[in-house]
């Protein structure tokens, strides 16, 4: 019954975070011990920030604590696989994540405050083994194997070898000792830590105790029932001490929970508040732009409505100027022809003052008009000459450089009929080389 009370007993093996690191220890208690459950003991030690250092506010401190952890679990669920490849079930397997400042004596408390019996740890980082080894190098491993209580057997493996054994035994020889000597002698022996080829070469001792005589052995009981009221006591006494300051941290994280959390509050509070002003401010941009729009709309139908208007009047005026300067040249120079025609002159000569007025001649073509037109710069062109002026890509006027308004032509009828008086006073000018 002994036997199967300690086979059920859960295994806890204490791991780093880094799987590579822990691997072998985890290895050597899958593959020589008997366990119904397995627990991977892990100590997490968050990054030591606060505001006034960093310069990070709270909540995103709280947050990157946050972050660590979680991938910290991460890290460890490859030990639970190791666990599954080696032929352990899944729910036989479970993770024991906790938070403190120091590993080792988070280790201890823990063993305290879950009552655990059974755990393995790492002697030394797998790069100081050596054959025969059999002390310990690690500063972890030294102080839980001197402060865990002594009902925890621990195996300390280095490399995949097991190195040493704390059995927590007592050793019952030294009965006729003082009792303040056994409780000095008790306590060193719980704190040693006994190498595993010494735990084997021990068991022949305990024969030669059997062939004790009785009253030896029954002084040797009273003095060992003695020796377990002190051990217990302290025990207890211990684990009181583990609990006050076990219920200090409690109080003084959840003191800390509740100052992040009114610190969170703070600045959910303020992000709401943000959030509103952007929104309100956001309403009445659009505002702005849709009264700016119905406002360009009426000034749109405005433009629409007195453009076609005004550029009516424009062409009017341009035509009725066009009109009144035409019919002022031709009365100009039809008395200039008039008076030319009383002098005589050879029909073979030719006179400056006998050339056709410039206005009669075609921007374009540079010759003299037949079928003048006004175009929309209000410069008159050959009708013809200005069409092939459009067909060929012409979007400017050929006076101005301008972009036209339309491509419209108006027959300037008062210059066609000067060009054609002026033409029957001089029948003989197209004759003229």
């Amino acid at each position: 019954m002994a036997e199967e009370a300690w086979i059920d007993d859960p295994v806890y093996v204490a791991v780093n975070k880094d799987a590579g690191e822990s691997r072998s220890t985890l290895t050597w208690a899958l593959r020589h011990l008997q366990f119904n459950k397995l627990f991977l003991l892990h100590v997490h030690l968050p990054i030591s920030m606060n505001p006034t250092s960093s310069g990070l506010e709270q909540s995103e401190i709280d947050a990157i604590q946050v972050s660590e952890l979680t991938s910290t679990y991460e890290s460890l669920l490859k030990y639970r696989d190791i666990c599954l490849h080696e032929g352990v079930n899944e729910q036989d397997v479970e993770i024991f994540c906790d938070v403190g400042n120091n590993v080792e004596e988070g280790i201890v408390n823990l063993i305290y405050e879950n009552n655990i019996k059974k755990l393995i740890i790492g002697a030394a980082a797998d790069s100081r083994y050596s054959e025969g080894m059999v002390n310990i190098t690690s500063r972890k491993a030294k102080y839980v194997s001197s402060h865990a209580p002594h009902c925890c057997k621990i195996w300390l493996v280095c490399n995949g070898n097991l190195i040493q054994t704390r059995e927590g035994r007592f050793d019952l020889e030294g009965s006729s000792h003082s009792s303040s000597e056994s409780l000095a002698s008790l306590h060193d022996l719980d704190s040693a830590l006994i190498p595993f080829e010494d735990v084997v070469r021990a068991e022949p001792d305990s024969e030669s105790h059997a062939l004790s005589s009785p009253e030896d052995q029954s002084a040797r009981g009273s003095a060992a029932t003695y020796y377990e009221e002190q051990r217990r006591r302290l025990e207890i006494e211990e684990l009181e001490r583990e609990l006050e300051q076990h219920d200090k941290m409690n109080r003084e994280r959840e003191e800390a929970l509740s100052s992040s959390f009114g610190v969170t509050q703070m600045l959910y509070s303020e992000e709401v508040r943000r959030r509103r002003e952007a929104e309100e401010e956001l309403n009445r941009a659009r505002a702005e732009i849709k009264d700016m729009k119905s406002v360009q709309k009426e000034l749109e139908e405005q433009l629409y409505i007195d453009c076609p208007r005004r550029l009516d009047m424009v062409e009017k005026e341009r035509d009725e100027a066009i009109k009144k300067t035409e019919e002022l040249l031709r009365n100009l120079y039809l008395e200039k022809g008039e008076s030319s025609s009383h002098s005589t002159s050879s029909s073979s000569q030719w006179s400056v003052s006998n050339e056709p007025p410039p206005y009669f001649i075609c921007p374009i073509s540079k010759e003299i008009m037949q079928n003048p037109h006004v175009a929309a710069d209000g410069y008159t062109y050959e009708a013809d000459e200005f069409k092939n002026w459009l067909v060929h890509g012409g979007e400017k006027s050929p006076m101005t450089n301008l972009k036209l308004v339309n491509h419209n032509l108006t027959p300037n009828l008062a210059l066609r009929s000067a060009i054609n008086e002026w033409l029957q006073q001089h029948p003989y000018f197209f004759d003229l080389p």
